[in-house]
């Protein structure tokens, strides 16, 4: 293919042919973002620089004349929706480099890490969604470190004088609920980052609390960090939730005591990872003889939330004081 220009130089020219996209990655976050042991910090840069770019506004123009007549925000929702699977598979990183990235992103200022509950179209309660705010004052510092009030402003984009630059709505218009990664079945992928629910049928369903609940409890991460030795107990925790949240009845026992399916449902799906270690903890250090172990583990997972402050204090308070 024949260049109709020249830049004197042909690999500058066969270059431009190229329609490269990515992320912009300014050099000077090599030495405002870095570690205690003084190295930057690459993959917070790389997810920065990511989460950048779904803030950064996308200009619509008139399909016939090209001029400039609004810009759209690239997300659907108030703010960017992210996930630690999302972090995961964009970069190819394992759960504790994801969190440690994101965490390091929080510390310095630059993100703000929301968690919200949701639901589904059909009543699926969906917890602890997380959504990611950028701060663009910090952005700024982090940026231009070096100035104060001159930063420099991109040049605004051409258009007609009679042309009135307006905000638009984002792509795709408003939508009823975004979800956390794989939650949900028959997709619609308006980008990578929001899905649509639809109502799945009794097998989905169970798959679909499945991957709710092994999200909620960042499943990969527990298996990771302790290495393997709780895997079975973290398996049958998880079967038995996913069992317990995905079959309706009017009512389930726990501990005697009858509860309403939904209460027991919700309080199973606000479970995170910190209360299946707690109710793998209780398990391993108790010593009477448990006679029925699905009756006991249905009672400890529903009482998690309510008692896991209370065990670890009761911990601390016995390595401060009990030699006493």
């Amino acid at each position: 293919m024949r260049l109709a220009y020249s830049t004197g130089n042909a690999i500058v020219d066969e270059v431009s042919e190229m329609n490269l996209t990515g992320n912009v990655v300014p050099l000077a976050w090599f030495k405002t973002m870095v570690g205690d042991s003084g190295k930057p910090m690459l993959l917070a840069i790389d997810l920065l620089a990511d989460i950048v770019y779904w803030y950064r506004p996308k200009e619509i123009r008139d399909e016939g004349t090209g001029d400039l007549i609004g810009f759209q925000k690239r997300f659907k929702a108030d703010l960017l929706q992210r996930s630690y699977r999302q972090i995961e598979h964009r970069f190819g990183v394992t759960r504790k480099q994801a969190r440690t990235a994101l965490d390091f992103l929080c510390k310095i200022g630059v993100i703000r890490k929301h968690l919200r509950d949701e639901m589904t179209p059909d009543g699926i309660p969906l917890h602890n969604n997380m959504y990611l705010e950028l701060v663009p004052d910090r952005l700024r510092e982090l940026t231009y470190p070096h100035l104060d009030d001159d930063v420099p402003l991109r040049e605004p984009p051409s258009a007609n004088e009679d042309t009135k630059v307006v905000t638009c709505k984002s792509e795709g218009g408003d939508i009823k609920v975004t979800t956390s990664t794989k939650n949900t079945t028959n997709i619609n992928n308006i980008d990578d980052n929001n899905h649509i629910y639809t109502e799945p049928d009794a097998m989905e369903k169970m798959r679909i609390y499945e991957e709710i609940i092994k999200e909620n409890i960042e499943y990969e991460y527990l298996i990771q960090e302790n290495k393997g030795v709780y895997r079975k107990s973290i398996d049958e925790i998880v079967n038995l939730m996913v069992e317990t949240v995905s079959i309706p009845k009017k009512h389930i026992y726990i501990g005697g005591v009858e509860f309403p399916y939904e209460v027991v449902k919700s309080q199973f799906l606000k479970l995170n990872y910190e209360h299946i270690l707690y109710v793998i903890t209780c398990m391993k250090n108790n010593t009477t003889k448990i006679k029925n172990i699905r009756s006991y583990l249905l009672t400890a997972l529903y009482n998690a939330a309510n008692t896991i402050d209370c065990y670890y204090q009761a911990e601390v308070n016995h390595d401060l004081y009990g030699g006493n």
